[in-house]
C-alpha cells in the first residue's frame, strides 16, 4: 500500500483513472489513511477491537482538511485501542430516538416477502390504534404506556383488536433490537408479565349442513356473476379470501384441471396446487366467458380484481337469514371434508403446515391423489345444496353482466 504524508496539495493531485480504490497510508500517524477512487476521497482510521480489524470512516476530503481528519483519527484510534467499538456506538447513536413510524417502514423494507395483506393489516392496526405514537421515539414508549393503551383499545374497540395492535408493536420493537444489534427492553413484555393479554377464543362459526340449501339459493340469485363465482369457490375449495380473489388465469390449468395458489399469496408462503372437482371446473369454464383481463375475478378498482365481497355477503345474509363471514366458508368446507377424507389429505387440501409432525413430513400426497377426495367433498356439499331446481347439478348462475 502506498504511504505518503497526507496534505491537501498531495491529496488534490491524486488521480485514479480506473475503477479501483487505492488506500494511501499517512506517514505521520499510523492507522490514518485516505481511500481514493474515481469519484471520492475519504479519510479513515483503522485499528482493532478485541483483536478484530475495524475501519472507521472519518469524512470526505474537501469537507475536512487533512489536519482536522488526522485530529479526529487520533481520538478514534485511541478509543479503538481502549476496546471501544466506535462503529457500533455510531449505529446506536443513529438509532437513538428513532420514531415508531420510521421503524415500521424499516420493518417492511427488511421483510420484502411479507404478504400484501399483512402489510395492510399491520399499518391499519398502528394507524387506527396507535396513531398518536407514530412520531414518538421508540425509547420513550414505556411499559406503563403500553399497559394503559392496551386497556384503552379494548374498552373502545374490543379485546381482539387490542391484542393485535400490541402484538404488532411488539414485533416492531423486536426489529429495533435487530437494527441496534443488541437486546433492548421491549415494553410490550409488560403485558405478559402482568398477564394482561386477553384470552381469545378461536372462532368456531360455520354454515351448518342443513342450512346450505337456503344459503346456496340466496347466492345464485345475486346479480353479479363474478362475485357469485368467487363466493362459491371459497366454499368448494376451502381456500382463503385473498387466495381466491387474487387468482390469475395463468394460475388456472383447464386442461389439467388444476388451480395453483402462488407462494406469495398463500398464507404460509408455500405454493399450493389443487385439483378441480366437476363443480369447480364448471365455475371456471363459465367464468372464461366473462374474462376481462388477467384476473379470474375482475374488478373496477385500481388493482384490476375484486378486493372485497361485502355486498354479496350482506345480500345473502339478508335473503337467507344465515349469518356468516367469508372465513366461515373455509370452516364449512373443513367440517364436511373431515367426514369424507383422511386427516392427512385434509391437511394437504387446506395447505396446512405440518409443523413438528414428523410422520406427516413423510406423507407425500400428489395433486392427482387429491382429485378423488376433492370430488367426494364437492359431492357432499352439493348434496346439502340440493333443491328440486338443481337436483345436485351445476346450473347457470346469472351469467349476464352485472
Amino acid at each position: 500500500m502506498p504511504r505518503m504524508k497526507l496534505t491537501k496539495a498531495a491529496i488534490d493531485s491524486l488521480r485514479i483513472t480506473d475503477n479501483t480504490r487505492v488506500t494511501y497510508w499517512d506517514t505521520e500517524l499510523t492507522g490514518f489513511c485516505l481511500r481514493a477512487s474515481q469519484t471520492a476521497k475519504t479519510y479513515y482510521a483503522k485499528g482493532r477491537v478485541k483483536g478484530k480489524p475495524s475501519w472507521v470512516k472519518i469524512g470526505e476530503h474537501g469537507l475536512l482538511t487533512p489536519d482536522l481528519a488526522r485530529r479526529d483519527a487520533r481520538k478514534i484510534l485511541s478509543d479503538l485501542a481502549r476496546g471501544v467499538d466506535v462503529n457500533k456506538g455510531r449505529r446506536e447513536e443513529k438509532t437513538k430516538g428513532i420514531e415508531l413510524e420510521e421503524i415500521m417502514e424499516k420493518y417492511f423494507v427488511a421483510r420484502p416477502n411479507l404478504r400484501a395483506g399483512s402489510v395492510t393489516s399491520y399499518k391499519s392496526l398502528i394507524s387506527n390504534h396507535l396513531s398518536e405514537w407514530l412520531k414518538k421515539p421508540m425509547d420513550e414508549i414505556t411499559g406503563e404506556m403500553v399497559s394503559r393503551k392496551h386497556l384503552e383499545i379494548a374498552s373502545n374497540v374490543g379485546q381482539a383488536q387490542a391484542n393485535k395492535a400490541l402484538r404488532v408493536l411488539r414485533l416492531l420493537f423486536n426489529h429495533l433490537s435487530v437494527i441496534k444489534d443488541k437486546p433492548i427492553d421491549n415494553p410490550v413484555i409488560r403485558l405478559s408479565r402482568a398477564r394482561q393479554w386477553f384470552k381469545e377464543e378461536r372462532r368456531q362459526s360455520l354454515i351448518k349442513e342443513h342450512a346450505l340449501r337456503d344459503w346456496y339459493d340466496a347466492v345464485k340469485e345475486y346479480s353479479n356473476p363474478v362475485a357469485i363465482d368467487a363466493l362459491l369457490l371459497l366454499l368448494f375449495t376451502g381456500c382463503r379470501k385473498q387466495e381466491i380473489l387474487t387468482l390469475q388465469w395463468s394460475d388456472v390449468d383447464m386442461e389439467d384441471r388444476t388451480i395453483t395458489i402462488r407462494a406469495e399469496i398463500a398464507k404460509n408462503h408455500r405454493e399450493h396446487t389443487l385439483p378441480m372437482s366437476d363443480m369447480i371446473f364448471d365455475i371456471f369454464n363459465q367464468g372464461l366467458a366473462l374474462r376481462e383481463n388477467e384476473w379470474v375475478f375482475p374488478g373496477q378498482g385500481p388493482k384490476g380484481h375484486l378486493t372485497a365481497l361485502d355486498q354479496i355477503v350482506a345480500t345473502v345474509i339478508k335473503k337467507s337469514k344465515i349469518a356468516f363471514c367469508l372465513h366461515d366458508l373455509r370452516r364449512t368446507f373443513t367440517s364436511l371434508a373431515e367426514q369424507e377424507v383422511s386427516y392427512a389429505v385434509l391437511k394437504r387440501l387446506l395447505n396446512h403446515y405440518t409443523g413438528n409432525d414428523v410422520t406427516a413430513g413423510y406423507l407425500i400426497i400428489s395433486t392427482e391423489q387429491l382429485r378423488a377426495p376433492m370430488q367426494k367433498i364437492t359431492n357432499r356439499i352439493m348434496k346439502a345444496c340440493l333443491t328440486k331446481e338443481t337436483k345436485g347439478k351445476v346450473i347457470p348462475l346469472n351469467r349476464g353482466k352485472a
